[in-house]
């Protein structure tokens, strides 16, 4: 194989070289040359398993670069949208300060980037703290069944950090949370105007 490409290069004829897709496509990592790996149905720099396996396209390959990674892309478009990376927690965010609907927000959150931003959704501690700093309305809501409080995600496992005697859905209609000061939350009204933090994370989200 090597012959042959050195034997193109001194000929330098352009058919010696393949498309992108051809050379680069792969089923396993024994497809690909070199340092690469097979990922997602593509060679891509990385390093080959301690045993030589054949890292399969439906198996991540072991220390995948970041192009190995179908969220980097994501993560860009988000930027684009003027999203930006939390040193804290990790996250990639986009905070706004206009107040608004529960509702509103989290249509505007999920309008950045098709299928993978919505209202900010506390996964961990670290997002907790990140949102005790701004503030509003957060990804988590009882609008479908009293009580029974769902993310926008369908996370479940979320850090829910109620202030005390919350949620107590005061005046029978506080469907939707938000971070208030002192890093906790309550339930309020959706139709209140309010600040709110939109994530992004590559995850699909309702409503």
């Amino acid at each position: 194989m090597r012959v042959a490409f050195l034997a193109c290069i001194a000929s330098a004829l352009p058919a010696c070289f393949p498309t992108p897709s051809e050379k680069f496509a792969c089923e396993s990592s024994s497809d690909c040359q070199g340092d690469r790996v097979c990922d997602l149905g593509y060679c891509v720099v990385g390093q080959r398993p301690p045993d030589g396996g054949g890292g399969g396209s439906d198996a991540p390959s072991v220390d995948a670069p970041p192009d190995a990674d179908p969220f980097e892309a994501i993560k860009q478009m988000c930027i684009a949208a003027g999203y930006a990376v939390d040193a804290g927690s990790g996250g990639v965010y986009r905070a706004v300060a206009t107040g608004t609907s529960w509702t509103n927000a989290q249509a505007d959150c999920k309008d950045d980037v098709a299928n993978a931003t919505h209202l900010i959704v506390l996964s961990t501690p670290a997002e907790v703290t990140f949102m005790a700093t701004k503030l509003g309305w957060i990804g988590l809501s009882d609008r479908a069944a009293e009580g029974v409080f769902v993310t926008v995600t369908g996370e479940t496992g979320d850090q829910r950090p109620f202030g005390n005697g919350q949620p107590d859905n005061g005046g029978g209609d506080e469907n939707c949370v938000e971070m208030i000061s002192g890093g906790k939350l309550n339930d309020d009204q959706c139709g209140n105007n309010k600040r709110y933090v939109c994530e992004c994370d590559g995850k699909t989200s309702a409503p």
